[in-house]
Formats: structure tokens, sequence, C-alpha cells
């Protein structure tokens, strides 16, 4: 039985689905919240409700993520957000001493085999914020009523204006607009792109691990940079990525650095000169002494940080996918259903774009949805929206989701990177 929130069928209210409780699905939600505080919201005609389904079963399930930079989408987050939530966004940086003094760090290419820059130019201060995956989600979880153990399963359209979304539990509910925030698997993509919507593999193959080190033993590497430093090996073509996720200020009573690396080669004959392409080792064992005979002749501290990853750690396969959106790639349905985030343009992380277009997709799609048009319930006016938020989108992903593409191939091959690589050029809403 369909479950709606309030009378749907009224040009009064309009009730948004969101499907999905990660990144982007939580600033939506959060968003509207911002809006129904407004003194907007209240002269409009028109009241914004919204329900939230995740498919796990509770916050963190599969793990709390590493850290992301929010750079040239910072503006449009600390707009949409309602003051309770940015205000306190602070808190979900990964390194608070850095940002305290401000040292906004550099972003940085390094030859492993030296130690030496091979790239490198200055973040301006107060242009980027990086932060904690896992804190930053906590903080957008709270004020939310998100209803848990819901995987989407169909979707159907009752009336022109209406959508509904049935669950494998059996439950439903239908809503006015239904947002595919669901990753860069969604079920929404699916069930609109029914032919198109599988991910492309790309010819890289990455591991990655969170570790946690003695604050001393990384202390080098906050002297490289205090956020992250990434690099290659000229003679292997292997890529190496570290950051931090949580370092305690040296008042805290914490000794101890969380830290995410990664590290990922080209998958071709002859890479190390074997016949056949270099499949992921199997087991966790398999893994680290895979990265560590990867990182046996490179300078230190790479070498080092590399020998010294604690035996018990986690090592998890990436896989490297992407998806270009493609214009009128979908049906919206009248403007009923509509994709955000990776679920619209599933990008790899090589650019650190992701989380910032999805940033920017909310940013849009909500100016769009507040718009004085459909406040005033002016005819059709909830499905133009939808569709102007659509071809922006489009526009402006597509490309990023190519040159995401192309960095993931420069890191795996080192001449390849140069200052018009992709991989280190620097970051706009727009190339």
């Amino acid at each position: 039985m369909a479950v709606p929130s309030g009378d749907v069928s009224s040009p009064k209210q309009v009730h948004i689905l969101i499907i999905g409780a990660g990144l982007t699905g939580l600033i939506l939600a959060q968003a509207i919240r911002n809006f129904n505080q407004s003194e907007k919201s209240a002269q409009s005609g028109v009241k914004y409700t919204y329900s939230i389904f995740e498919r796990d079963d509770r916050a963190f399930a599969r793990g709390g993520g590493w850290s992301l930079t929010i750079h040239w989408a910072l503006t449009d987050l600390r707009n949409v957000l309602p003051h309770d939530i940015i205000s306190r966004f602070e808190d979900c940086l990964v390194n608070p001493e850095a940002a305290e003094k401000g040292i906004p760090g550099n972003f940085q290419y390094l030859n492993l085999k030296t130690g030496a820059r091979q790239e490198a130019w200055p973040i301006p201060l107060g242009a980027a914020s990086r932060v904690s995956r896992e804190k930053l989600l906590a903080l957008l979880m709270e004020g939310l009523d998100i209803k848990w153990s819901k995987a989407l399963d169909t979707i159907s359209y009752p009336s022109s204006t209406t959508v509904t979304a049935r669950f494998t539990d059996g439950t439903s509910e239908t809503g006015n607009l239904m947002v595919g925030c669901d990753g860069s698997r969604s079920a929404v993509r699916r069930n609109l792109c029914p032919t198109t919507y599988q991910n492309n593999r790309l010819p890289v193959r990455l591991i990655g691990m969170r570790v946690e080190f003695p604050v001393e033993r990384v202390q080098v590497c906050k002297e490289i940079d205090v956020h992250f430093f990434q690099g290659g090996d000229p003679a292997t073509n292997v890529y190496f990525w570290f950051s931090f996720i949580h370092l305690p200020r040296p008042s805290d009573d914490l000794k101890v650095a969380t830290c995410q690396i990664m590290l990922s080669w080209p998958y071709r004959a002859g890479f190390l000169g074997r016949a056949e392409a270099t499949d992921m080792p199997t087991t966790n064992q398999e893994r680290l002494a895979w990265l560590r005979s990867l990182a046996s002749d490179w300078a230190e501290p790479f070498r080092g940080i590399a020998n010294d990853i604690p035996d018990d750690t986690e090592l998890r396969e990436i896989v490297l996918e992407d998806w270009p959106p493609q214009s009128n790639g979908w049906d919206n349905h009248n403007g009923t259903v509509t994709l955000v985030g990776d679920a619209a343009h599933g990008m790899t992380m090589f650019r650190g774009e992701a989380a910032n277009h999805g940033v920017i997709d909310v940013s849009v799609l909500t100016k769009l949805l507040f718009s004085d048009d459909v406040c005033q319930q002016k005819d059709n006016a909830l499905s133009l929206a939808v569709q102007a938020y659509e071809d922006e989108m489009i526009e402006r992903t597509r490309p990023a989701v190519l040159k995401s593409r192309q960095a993931c191939i420069d890191a795996n091959n080192y001449e390849s990177v140069n200052a018009q690589s992709p991989l280190i050029a620097k970051r706009v809403v727009r190339d």
C-alpha cells in the first residue's frame, strides 16, 4: 500500500522522495530544512516536505569512508545548509590545527623514487576545506528522520504529477518528485536507464585502506603537507596517495592519526614485464605484501610508510568505474524523477570533484525548486525546474567525468603527468 506524506495531490504541497542517505541525499534534505526555516518559505504558497530512504540498516554500515576536499563548491555548501549545521562544519576538519594557523597546504605530485616535486601549486587560503567524511555525514544526519533498510525495487507514476517508490520490503511511498541520491550503483538510475545504467570499468586496479599510525610516525608526512600528497613511480607507473582523515591537535590526549592510503597500478599486459595484466591479490595478506613489494625501492618516507602499515589493516579493492551522463539520457516523467551526485555522474576520485559536483547539483536543483514559479504554483513549473536542472547538470558534469577518467589513466602513466594533465590541473566548476 502506498503511504503518501500529506496530500501529494494538493497543488500546495511538493513532497520529495530522497533515495539514498549518503552525502548528496543528506545535503538535499538539509537544504529543504533550510528553506523551510526561511522567510520566503513562510510567504510561499507551497509547502515542501520530504522523506529520506536508505538501503542500509543503520548509519555507517559500510564504514565511515575516508576524507574529501570541498573546494569550488564551498560557498554553495554554506548557502544551502541550515545555520545549526553549517556553524559546526569546522568540527569536521581533518587537521584543525592547520586551519587555526591559516595553513591551507599545497596541491602537489611527487616522484616516489626521489621524493622530488614534479608539480606543485599552493592552495589559496580559505579556498578549500579538507574534512572527514564520517564526521561530515554524522553532522548532516542531525535533525533528519532517515528511514533505514529501504532498498528501492521499482518506480511507478500514478499520475502525471506523482511518483511512487516501492521498496524490497513491500512498503511504498508516493510523492511529487523522486531524487536518486543512491550512489554510483544507483537503483533509481537502473530503473530510469534499464539498458544504459551500467558503469564503465577503467583499466586500473586500486587498493585503499584506513590506517592508524602514532602521530610521531606521520610527522614526516605532515611536513610534506598538512592534508595530503600524491605521487608516481616513473619506473613502474604505480600511483600512491596519502591523506589524513583525522590528525589530532598537539594538545589533544589522543596521539593517534587516522590516515588514508591508496595505491594503484595500470591493468595491462607488460606491467612489470608480465605477459598478462596483473589482477588484484585475493587475500588481505597478499595485498599488503604486494603493496610493500611495489614500494620497496621508493624514497623515504613513502617506502617506510608502506612497510609500517599494520598487518591487521583491511586492504580493500576499490573498483574504478564511471558513468558520464548523456543529454536526454533518461525520461524524467514530467519532472517527477531525477538523479543527483554519483547516481547522475559517477566519476573516479582522481580529481577530487565528485562531492563538489554533488553539492552543486543540490544547489542548482533547490534554487529551481524554490523559485518563484514553483512557489507560485505556475503550470508545469516543477517539470520545467527539473528539466532545467538536468540540462545544466549534464552540461557541467559530463566533461568532469571524462576529465576524472583521464586523470585516473594519467596517474598510472608517469610521463603523462604534467601541468596540462587533469590529474593536477587546477579545479574549477566548469573546464
